[in-house]
């Protein structure tokens, strides 16, 4: 219970902590149902957590489901949780270049082809995808996105 108290776990998550720990399978199902009998084990709770955790560190769409998926989070249950919580990849994108990026009065400054091959490449690297990271570095505050 030590392991719920300290931050939400994904069902896998906790079962593989609870093996690691030596416990015996039929202990490891019988904790795991009770957890979730009580609520205090939640898949989706633990997808929207992730998700929230993700795009305040600034990751793209794509780290965060790779993330999910070591935590054993279906994709489906991210793709709900990211409906609920109405994120915008592509100005989260911009953002993220512009925390890194930007001149004192907070621009993206145009770049080389060499160091443009980086800026995107760090945003790739953030799990953003090629349309959200050409709209992040183009210059025109004005564009759109669909």
């Amino acid at each position: 219970m030590g392991l719920l108290a300290r931050r939400d776990h994904s069902v896998h998550e906790l079962q593989q902590k609870l093996t690691q720990r030596g416990f015996d399978q039929d202990t490891i199902a019988l904790t795991l149902d009770e957890c979730l009998a009580r609520g205090w084990l939640d898949d989706a709770r633990f997808a929207a957590s992730l998700l929230r955790q993700g795009v305040s560190k600034h990751h793209g769409w794509l780290r965060i489901c790779q993330d999910a998926k070591r935590k054993g989070i279906d994709t489906e249950l991210l793709s709900r949780a990211e409906q609920e919580q109405e994120v915008d990849w592509y100005a989260l994108a911009r953002e993220t270049a512009q925390r890194k990026y930007a001149d004192l009065d907070g621009r993206l400054p145009p770049a080389e082809q060499k160091e443009k091959a980086k800026r995107m490449r760090f945003l790739q690297s953030r799990g953003f995808n090629f349309d959200q990271i050409q709209y992040a570095l183009s210059h025109d505050d004005s564009d759109t996105h669909f």
